[in-house]
């Protein structure tokens, strides 16, 4: 990846990783923005990707961060679901437990090619997953060496990406989505 891409996104996801705004439209707006420059990301480190998505019933693409503390793991952050032409907006949150230390940021898309996969994902809000990641700056030229995930598992293709940050994990993760529009939303920012 170029460091110039790197500081783009790293930008981009700096200023709206939390979907700020001071009105539910502007949330909704920096969310698909952020996202968008997300998924582009994903596509020239994951080319598959972008197949998988166009294949698929619906996809959701998540901007977030992930902490890593010795035996436990948080973090959270904002995803925009796009199924038949409609967006719709969720807010996530994972925990974990396992070996790790650091702070990343990532970006990932789930693509949901069964409408199975797609009504799970909406009505019950969980997954769990293991991940096992070694990620770090790249000979101090800003650039990412990260072992970048990718997953197809009962009907939904994820593909992940580290964009900055460093951190060396073994973890299981769980994680909550639940859908927002914004209006009555936990994480306030008037930027």
């Amino acid at each position: 990846m170029q460091l110039k891409s790197l500081i783009t996104i790293a930008a981009l996801l700096g200023l709206t990783a939390c979907a700020t705004g001071s009105t539910p439209e502007a949330k909704k707006a920096n969310a698909v923005k952020e996202t968008q420059a997300a998924l582009a990301e994903i596509y020239k480190q994951h080319p598959a990707a972008k197949t998988a998505v166009s294949q698929s019933v619906g996809h959701v693409v998540c901007t977030g961060s992930n902490s890593y503390l010795f035996a436990l793991s948080t973090g959270g952050g904002v995803c925009v679901l796009t199924e038949g032409g409609k967006k719709s907006y969720y807010r996530f949150a994972t925990a974990g437990a396992g070996a790790g230390i650091g702070w990343k940021q990532m970006a990932y898309v789930q693509a949901f090619m069964k409408q199975s996969a797609l009504t799970r994902f909406k009505e019950s809000g969980y997954e769990g997953q293991a991940q096992a990641e070694a990620s770090a700056k790249y000979e101090d030229s800003g650039d990412q060496a990260s072992a970048n995930q990718s997953a197809d598992i009962d009907g939904v293709k994820t593909y992940q990406v580290n964009l900055m940050g460093a951190a060396a994990q073994a973890t299981v993760q769980g994680y909550k989505y639940w859908e927002t529009d914004f209006s009555d939303d936990f994480m306030e920012n008037d930027e």
